[in-house]
């Protein structure tokens, strides 16, 4: 957002600019947040509420700096979006995306007091024995096929520091006003990783009544996945091998989002709305694993690729405000969430805009999120016992708290010259380390392998 330095009108533009923010933001949410937590949020918040004028371009710019605990995933994100105004009123937006993402993540497997060896084919081929570049594991080629193995020290949470990905997107929107009081928009988007595609479509109107104090929103949005694994999509529940998998899947995603934005009075605004969304197609992780476990000593006995539900539906509601208190802007958020794999969830979330005299500002920001845990989620398997129909033991989708501190501070040295700014945040997850059902050896281990990270995103905005 702008910084504002005159008085006059302060409010009315204010409130104009938030009206933009919480769509935006309640859209964003229907597409991230809605999943449950997944991780700390690593989208590029641009400073898209800025009142520019027509025959005015918007250029907004950040870089994205993650980095989990433990060596675990590290990602570098540039993103730049580019806003149109045209002197008609139609406004074109073009945003790029460009990330990174190297590291360790875990790969499914329980922690065990001794070591524990694991294999998995790779899409990197070598003539003879070779060590990997992260020097995790070593790579090797025996009939044509390309092997990794690699082991998890003892007491850890197994890790795969194969991790690499990068991941190239743009998004594309369009939106335009039919009379004095009702508006159109539609958009579209491509992305594309090593081994993932996705394109998506959207289109949406909003109505203006009661002298433009409410405005009432209904958008639809359709995506079309493809996961395409190195080494093919393995079957569920076949053991971790070197072999490869089956063919490519497919996952198509179909939503919709209501809102209804109020201004309350001259001082605050607030905004609730409503998505649902129907998820069919392959969702497993093709990467990820379960121990298969001794019934009485808990040590591993075997690893099986996991397996997840091909349909899935999920719901939230969404209330957010923005309140005006002197020359500060508080927001205030709650969000309840629930799908049919059996997550719920609540996050709740406070943030307080404070100016630093008429060239500069400062935003602390707290969120906290909860959820239970998904009807099938397992840390490990028991031997002896028969295989569920479904199985993850991805700890997102297992019972967690999370809890995020952030702080944004902006600069604008002088009128029409941009404005800097900075937003640094510690992210923070909890679960049940030690699960009074663990067996033998397993109660000494930590079987929560949630992840704590901390990012910093540096931004530019300017017009002319």
């Amino acid at each position: 957002m702008q910084l504002v330095h005159k008085r006059t009108g302060k409010l009315t533009r204010s409130l104009g600019l938030l009206t933009a923010a919480l769509f935006a933001a309640t859209n964003a949410t229907a597409q991230t947040q809605v999943s449950g937590d997944a991780g700390p949020d690593t989208s590029q918040s641009l400073n898209h509420a800025v009142a520019d004028g027509p025959d005015t371009i918007r250029v907004d710019s950040a870089i994205l700096f993650y980095q989990e605990s433990g060596s675990r995933v590290r990602a570098i994100e540039p993103v730049i979006n580019v806003t149109d105004n045209r002197a008609n009123g139609d406004v074109f937006t073009m945003k790029l995306t460009a990330d990174t993402l190297t590291g360790a993540t875990p790969n499914g497997a329980a922690p065990w007091i001794a070591p524990q060896t694991f294999i998995t084919p790779t899409n990197t081929s070598v003539s003879s024995t070779s060590t990997s570049a992260s020097g995790h594991s070593v790579v090797t080629t025996v009939n044509g096929i390309a092997t990794r193995t690699y082991v998890a020290p003892p007491n850890t949470t197994p890790l795969d520091y194969g991790f690499q990905d990068q991941r190239l997107a743009i998004d594309l929107g369009y939106a335009t006003s039919i009379g004095a009081k009702s508006h159109i928009s539609g958009g579209g988007g491509f992305s594309k990783e090593n081994d993932y595609q996705s394109i998506s479509g959207n289109i949406g109107i909003s109505q203006d009544f009661n002298d433009k104090n409410t405005t009432a929103s209904l958008s639809l949005n359709a995506e079309f996945d493809q996961s395409r694994p190195y080494y093919g999509t393995p079957t569920p529940f076949t053991p971790m091998s070197a072999k490869m998998g089956g063919p490519g899947e497919s996952k198509t995603v179909l939503g919709v989002v209501a809102g209804l934005t109020q201004v309350m009075n001259r001082h605050w605004l607030a905004q609730l709305s409503f998505s649902y969304s129907n998820n069919q197609g392959y969702q497993t992780d093709p990467y990820r694993i379960l121990s298969v476990v001794d019934a009485v000593t808990g040590g591993p006995l075997e690893y099986l690729y996991e397996g997840r539900p091909t349909s899935r539906n999920r719901q939230s509601l969404y209330f957010g405000n923005k309140i005006a208190i002197g020359e500060t802007v508080a927001g205030l958020s709650v969000r309840g969430y629930h799908d049919s794999w059996g997550i719920t969830s609540f996050t709740g979330e406070i943030s307080e805009r404070v100016p630093l005299g008429p060239w500069a500002f400062i935003e602390p920001n707290f969120r906290y999120y909860t959820q239970s845990a998904a009807d099938f989620f397992v840390n490990y398997l028991v031997a002896g016992t028969p295989l569920p129909q479904y199985a993850s033991s991805d700890s997102r989708l297992g019972k967690f708290n999370a809890a995020t501190v952030a702080v944004k501070a902006g600069y604008q040295p002088f009128d029409n010259m941009g404005e800097l700014y900075v937003n640094i945040a510690y992210y923070k997850q909890s679960g049940d380390s030690h699960p009074a059902d663990a067996i033998g050896a397993l109660k000494t281990q930590d079987l929560f392998s949630g992840v704590n990270a901390a990012s910093v995103v540096l931004g530019y905005s300017f017009a002319f």
